[in-house]
């Protein structure tokens, strides 16, 4: 047995202690930072080390629930009522519906949007959404304060706001001023070349175009979309990144649209359309209202149907890219739940955030303010398994949002 004076002078080679520490959790090698400097270099700072953490993790990567609340302070004067908007807030929910507050590393934070999400990193940015472009000017100013943060690590990087010309097709010569209807998005990671690359779609009401912003050589592009119709509008702005490419889906208009999934490659930067599922609940007459596409914890594409009020049914493309292999995971009806949903019923009242094959859902309920975790089962009811409400403060509105990340410490250049 080794005397201490002879454990003292024990010394592992660094490449051993490194290969000790990339297979421990997160959490404890963010505890491990204060052991040295030399540690905490590795740990935060050092790509090589984040990327094989990542891979020997990815298979149990720790997947939190990102909530950005935004707080507005009502007062009530002679002149009347007026809001004022505080700075945003951050907390991370983990798999046991603990909460901890998370330090944003920007100023200003007001009105901050979560964008987007891959591998840790979350793409935020303050915007105008009806942005106005006044007659005969060709830029539009509506982005405010992109950036790249690891929620985990607190890395952070700014993304510059572009100075892209809008209208390149048809609106030059137009005499009247032009509005910013809406705007989608979406983050991933070219896995052939590690970049990461994040896509805004502006539709000005009557063109849509696509813009690209590369991390790697930090600066945008505008990239041709032929097929993109500013009148089909889609479900959601946010994206779904997916094998590689960032998915919507369209609305559907009975009689002139039956929706389908539109994905942007990453790579190629082009879009190609998928077809959804037949739905085996048709046959009993549902109404589809809604489809989305949540988060499917494994990277399957996943897109959920909505009815009005009742039902929802979840599938997941085993095969990227085959139609044939789209698979019925479960479905629930939210009347059987009514101590989640009531009154809210409708699928405006709620979105899902991931879903995961064995049935564990996580909702957010916009009206009430809350996330949920349900249990599907094919037999039988669904359950309430955890849930985690917004406090309300005298004299404050708050508006919240959720999204999925990942716990990593996965960085990119500046």
């Amino acid at each position: 047995m080794l005397t201490k004076e002879e454990q003292r002078d024990v010394h592992l080679p660094e490449h051993v202690v490194l290969n000790i520490l990339c297979r421990l959790p997160l959490k404890s090698l963010i505890r491990f930072t204060c052991v040295s400097k030399r540690w905490r270099s590795v740990i935060i700072s050092d790509p090589q080390f984040a990327n094989s953490h990542f891979q020997l993790a990815a298979s149990q990567l720790r997947r939190n629930v990102l909530i950005s609340t935004h707080p507005i302070l009502i007062s009530k004067g002679t002149l009347g009522t007026t809001h004022t908007m505080l700075p945003s807030r951050f907390h991370s929910l983990d798999d046991d519906f603990s909460v901890r507050s998370l330090t944003f590393p920007s100023e200003p934070n007001r009105d901050i949007v979560v964008m987007g999400s891959c591998n840790g990193l979350v793409v935020f940015g303050k915007f105008y959404r009806h942005a106005l472009v006044p007659l005969g000017q060709l830029y539009c100013d509506y982005y405010k304060t992109l950036g790249i943060w690891n929620p985990s690590t607190g890395f952070f990087r700014n993304i510059p706001s572009p100075s892209l010309q809008i209208g390149m097709i048809k609106l030059t010569d137009e005499k009247k001023e032009r509005h910013m209807s809406c705007v989608y998005y979406g983050f991933g990671q070219v896995s052939a070349s590690g970049d990461y690359k994040f896509v805004v779609i502006p539709n000005f009401g009557g063109f849509m175009e696509v813009q690209v912003f590369s991390v790697r050589t930090n600066c945008w592009k505008v990239v041709k979309a032929p097929y993109l119709s500013p009148y089909r509008l889609w479900s959601k702005q946010w994206g779904t990144y997916s094998n590689g490419a960032v998915h919507w889906v369209s609305h559907r208009e009975p009689g002139i649209f039956e929706p389908s999934v539109y994905a942007f490659d990453l790579a190629n930067e082009e879009f190609r359309e998928m077809p959804l599922p037949v739905l085996s609940h048709n046959e009993d007459g549902m109404k589809m209202t809604q489809v989305r596409t949540p988060v499917l914890v494994g990277g399957c594409l996943c897109v959920m149907f909505q009815d009005f009020d009742e039902c929802s049914e979840f599938w997941a493309m085993k095969e990227y890219g085959v139609p044939a292999s789209w698979v019925k995971l479960f479905c629930f009806n939210v009347r059987d739940l009514p101590v989640v949903f009531a009154p809210f019923f409708s699928c405006y009242y709620w979105d899902p955030i991931f879903i995961a094959e064995d049935g564990t859902v996580v909702i957010k309920l916009h009206k009430k303010k809350e996330l949920v975790r349900i249990k599907c089962h094919k037999e039988e009811k669904p359950v309430c398994t955890e849930r985690y409400g917004l406090e309300e403060v005298p004299g404050f509105k708050c508006l919240f949002d959720a999204s999925l990340y990942d716990e990593t410490l996965v960085s990119v250049p500046e």
